[in-house]
């Protein structure tokens, strides 16, 4: 028996969602503040540098 679809979204992507809610910059500009504060603090542990040694 075959399921009946019961969202309007059911079968579209994550960003087509987004962007019909209006959400897509806003989440895209999250996303890539986290990758960058992510990738700093991997940097910053793999260098043994402080947050105080980075501000100066």
């Amino acid at each position: 028996m075959a399921r009946k679809q019961t969202s309007a979204y059911a079968g579209s992507d994550f960003e087509n969602f987004l962007a019909e809610e209006g959400r897509l910059e806003e989440s895209t500009a999250l996303a890539i503040k986290r990758v960058l504060a992510w990738e700093l603090a991997r940097a910053m542990k793999a260098g043994a540098v402080s947050q105080v040694e980075l501000a100066e």
